[in-house]
């Protein structure tokens, strides 16, 4: 038996094993998404993959993901997997605003062994959020688990690209789905002068009041002593 016959068949034994076991469920977020009801920017999600490098998202558009460490292949189900090696990823995102200051999320999920916690936004790293955790026992010497996690990344300045880079830390983690967004953050209020208060009126009112009193006053006194 070749090389290669070998590798096909470990392929297609570990393509049922895991489509009985920890990658079950696929296609179907589990938790609700982190930008909660807030409209979105710019958009471009994925629950099916058509291959290792897919530019044409499933929901949304301007957007690509790429596998690159170039030993993995897409499931019957449309995920992203490799048993061979770790798999890392390079994803980005057209931005449609040419100013103002964005929250941008990368948002994941995966079935098998974990992803890493740390993902960068063109080189600027920042740690998951975990959304939704199933434990789906050991493959391989590894623990599994159906999980979903998320990164954000606050006040970020208009860009014309995001990219984005993460990575599982071992073999045999599989892509199920992927979602980059944007929100616009909130102008800052303009300052204006602060209105007087309707006592501060009366006050003014009083004081020049008494100025034109003391004033009527003191020349009152210099006729005296005239």
């Amino acid at each position: 038996m070749t090389l290669s016959t070998k590798l096909s068949a470990l392929t297609l034994v570990l393509g049922a094993a895991f489509s009985g076991s920890a990658f079950a469920t696929t296609n179907v977020w589990d938790s609700t998404a982190p930008w909660g009801s807030a409209t979105l920017t710019d958009f471009a999600a994925w629950d099916n993959f058509g291959g290792t490098t897919d530019s044409s998202a499933d929901y949304g558009s301007g957007g690509t993901v790429k596998e690159t460490s170039g030993t993995s292949f897409v499931t019957s189900g449309g995920n992203i997997y490799s048993f061979a090696s770790a798999t890392s990823f390079v994803s980005t995102l057209v931005s449609s605003a040419t100013s103002g200051f964005f929250d941008v999320y990368l948002r994941i999920g995966t079935l098998g062994t974990l992803a890493n916690t740390t993902a960068t936004l063109n080189g600027v790293a920042a740690t998951s959020t975990l959304a939704f955790h199933e434990d789906q026992g050991t493959v391989m010497g590894g623990a599994t688990a159906e999980q979903e996690q998320y990164w954000l990344w606050s006040n970020v300045a208009a860009s014309s690209l995001y990219t984005f880079a993460f990575n599982s830390t071992t073999s045999s983690m599989s892509l199920d789905q992927l979602a980059l967004a944007t929100v616009a953050r909130p102008s800052a209020p303009i300052a204006t002068s602060p209105v007087p208060e309707p006592e501060t009126y009366g006050m003014m009112a009083a004081g020049l009041g008494l100025i034109g009193f003391m004033g009527r006053r003191r020349s009152k006194n210099r006729y005296n002593l005239a």
